[in-house]
């Protein structure tokens, strides 16, 4: 069953681009491939990337107010941007960070933070594998045991140590040096170094920066592609870039595996659904799961080639077919993510669902695959098809 993951606008290659690719692509394997009951090894994981196609400014952005400002950095180092970027989802999360605290108040939530702030750690998919292992392990404990003993007395210095024996996490091979008790040794470092800066004015000063240049290039990428999408003919290099893929994926089916998934985050729901239904309406996918998606807000302003301005006749109790080339359709959505959209609405055929991130505000709209436990979310609704 291949999977085809389409990302959103604000995309850029780079170390923090591809090592989100590489979490993701191990917990694909280890969390969702095995529910499938299918071989983590032998699923096939397309990652079309068409971000270097997205906008350019021609000022580098010196239109943001407060152009001479710089974005706090934490240094090139591995490490140093796994901070960062921990950081910066503690400071729109709902969580202060205390872990300890946090057990204690909710076992489960703390286990998934701990191990979300070990992921943003995994410079590779064997390691982001590793740990997607070790985070089964250790979310059955957490589930069977909400409320263990040795958390009340459990400290900075031995709560992963501890977390680790009770769960028996220490029995996964692991690819890498170090193993799995230093990961989370190391996620743990990073959630109790980012409190305070996330509750430093600084960090909130940041952020506000940071959601400027963000949805500054959202709106760029959204626009570069309507403008240049081209024809049904001459298709754009964005549409051709992830049209290839989903061809490459629907062609590698067999009669024993013959199912094709497309995961398509934000903006990559808009342009899925383009070529569904215009592109190339031949392609048939079996699931469809769009994630902090615009696909219903795009519809609803008729900007997709196929829309059409009198149909459904009466909006907003009419509904509009769910395009043939789709079998199953799944939404996923925070109501925390303001760039998040229903699609249940508009089109006839479609599941809704809410995650809840743990991140509030822009956060909460990469957040999804940060958490483990989205994963298992997604195997359990992927395995009730």
């Amino acid at each position: 069953m291949p999977i085809v993951f389409v990302h959103g606008v604000n995309n850029r290659d780079g170390a923090g681009y591809r090592e989100n690719e590489a979490a993701r692509n191990g917990f694909l394997r280890e969390i969702v491939a095995p529910t499938l009951e299918l071989d983590p090894d032998k699923l096939k994981l397309l990652s079309p990337y068409w971000g270097q196609f997205g906008v350019e400014f021609a000022w580098n952005m010196a239109v943001l107010p407060n152009p001479g400002d710089k974005f706090e950095t934490f240094g090139a180092d591995a490490d140093g941007e796994a901070r960062g970027r921990v950081t910066g989802l503690l400071a729109e999360s709902r969580s202060d960070g205390n872990i300890l605290a946090e057990a204690q108040h909710n076992f489960t939530s703390a286990v998934d933070l701990l191990y979300a702030s070990a992921m943003a750690g995994a410079t590779s998919e064997e390691g982001a594998r590793d740990l997607a292992r070790s985070y089964l392990l250790a979310v059955e404990y957490a589930q069977k045991n909400p409320n263990p003993a040795w958390v009340a007395t459990a400290t900075e210095s031995n709560f992963a140590d501890q977390l680790n024996f009770e769960a028996d996490a220490s029995t996964v091979e692991t690819f890498g040096a170090g193993g799995i008790l230093d990961s989370l040794k190391e996620g743990l470092s990073r959630l109790l170094n980012a409190a305070p800066d996330a509750t430093a004015a600084q960090a909130a000063k940041l952020l506000r920066k940071k959601l400027n240049a963000t949805v500054t290039r959202f709106a760029g990428d959204a626009f570069v592609y309507l403008s240049r999408r081209g024809t049904k003919e001459s298709p754009g290099v964005i549409v051709t870039t992830v049209l290839e893929a989903l061809q490459q994926a629907s062609a590698s089916r067999s009669a024993d595996d013959d199912k094709l998934v497309v995961i398509a985050h934000s903006f990559g729901g808009e342009i899925v659904y383009d070529i569904l239904t215009y592109f190339d309406p031949t392609l048939t996918v079996d699931c469809l799961i769009t994630v902090g998606s615009q696909v219903g807000l795009f519809e609803e302003m008729k900007l997709y080639v196929v829309s059409q301005a009198n149909l459904p006749p009466n909006p907003p109790l009419g509904q509009l077919k769910r395009p043939d080339s789709i079998k199953r359709w799944l939404n996923v959505l925070d109501t925390n993510d303001i760039l998040s959209y229903l699609i249940e609405p508009i089109f006839d055929g479609v599941n809704d669902f809410h995650y809840d991130t743990g991140y509030s505000s822009l956060s909460a709209h990469g957040g999804y695959f940060m958490r483990p436990s989205f994963y298992k979310r997604l195997a359990l609704r992927l395995s009730q098809g």
